[in-house]
């Protein structure tokens, strides 16, 4: 008799938004006022509220952690900053920066392979 097969595990892909429409824009991490989470694929979704975003320099880490805490494989942002990079990179998670779409283009650009991995930070921070 045949061993049965594990069963695949789906990716969990996080884009930030700055709106709560799957037709808004992608936004950097952590100024993005939500996140949607796809489980699977391109249509299977939840949004959610991003309160570390009001946390002022510390925003991208603060962002990073929740993303981290909410067992996501792959992050899709506009912009990242060293330590938020980093945050991710640490635990496994695969960064895709840079994107300049709509949340819905986004996701299925990343779900057909589209997108490339980010090496680093996309953004330096915020110099006063």
């Amino acid at each position: 008799m045949p061993k049965a097969s594990k069963p695949m595990k789906t990716c969990k892909m996080a884009v930030s938004s700055l709106g709560n429409s799957i037709d808004d824009n992608v936004g950097p991490l952590g100024r993005s006022t939500y996140f949607f989470i796809f489980q699977g694929s391109p249509e299977k979704f939840i949004v959610v509220d991003n309160p570390s975003r009001t946390t002022g320099v510390n925003a991208g880490v603060a962002t990073a952690k929740a993303l981290v805490d909410a067992r996501v494989d792959i992050v899709v942002t506009g912009t990242i900053g060293k330590r938020a990079f980093a945050a991710l990179k640490d635990a496994g998670i695969m960064v895709k920066a840079g994107c300049e779409a709509t949340v819905a283009e986004a996701a299925a650009k990343c779900a057909a392979g589209e997108l490339k991995e980010c090496e680093g930070a996309t953004f330096a921070g915020k110099t006063i």
